[in-house]
């Protein structure tokens, strides 16, 4: 006689989704070692701020006669100049790009979303622009844009070519400027951060150097600016 008593079915145990940690498709952030070296001179520039306010103060309580009066100027120029070097940094630790068929969309802090379609995006800035630091003080008088060459048949029929890797001289990936037909301040609501990443941009569009796959990005670009 079979023995009628039935084993359980065990119930297949539900497989945990796996964790998502990658960018989405199209999209591009700050890499770790990029995000920190933004924070760790955000940390410095807060440090210099704090120093100048110390200083001045001090000079101010001592009375200002001969020599006291230039450090009392050197202090209130570092005062002014530091919050926008460290708003600069605070954007770029974290900035995100967004690539689409028809727009490149750059959002970080402070609700900035920015959207430039594929034809307000005029090339890269030539590689002798001002760097950040140096726009601060002397402005936004970067050489203008080379035009683009007129399109041959020949060329026409050709793939497109990757964008020039940007390197510092110690080999660390730099900082890249976007040309751009519109003011990208234009698209900011807020009056202060209007201000804030007009000082720090103008009216370039950063590609950081710290961003993750900054390369394959600006292939990207060039491959979707290039006239056909």
């Amino acid at each position: 006689m079979a023995d009628a008593t039935t084993q359980p079915v065990a119930e297949p145990t539900p497989q945990e989704p796996a964790a998502t940690t990658a960018a989405a498709p199209g999209t591009y952030a700050m890499s770790r070692d990029g995000r920190r070296q933004a924070i760790v001179l955000l940390l410095g520039v807060i440090s210099i701020w704090v120093f100048a306010l110390w200083t001045l103060i001090t000079t101010l309580d001592a009375g200002l006669s001969g020599a006291e009066w230039v450090t009392a100027a050197l202090m209130l120029a570092v005062l002014l100049v530091a919050p926008l070097v460290g708003w600069t940094l605070l954007e770029e630790a974290n900035a995100r790009y967004t690539v689409s068929p028809d727009a490149l969309t750059y959002s970080t802090v402070g609700g900035i979303n920015l959207r430039f379609a594929w034809s307000d995006i005029q090339g890269i800035k030539p590689k002798d622009a001002p760097g950040r630091l140096a726009r601060f003080f002397l402005g936004d008088d970067a050489p203008a844009l080379a035009e683009p060459e007129a399109a041959t048949p020949a060329a026409a029929t050709e793939p497109a070519q990757p964008a020039p890797e940007e390197t510092e001289p110690d080999g660390e990936p730099r900082t890249v400027l976007l040309g751009l037909s519109t003011s990208p301040s234009a698209q900011i609501a807020n009056p202060v951060v209007r201000f804030l990443h007009k000082q720090a941009h103008g009216d370039a569009l950063p590609v950081y150097g710290g961003l993750d796959n900054q390369q394959t990005l600006l292939d990207e670009i060039a491959s979707r600016i290039q006239p056909t």
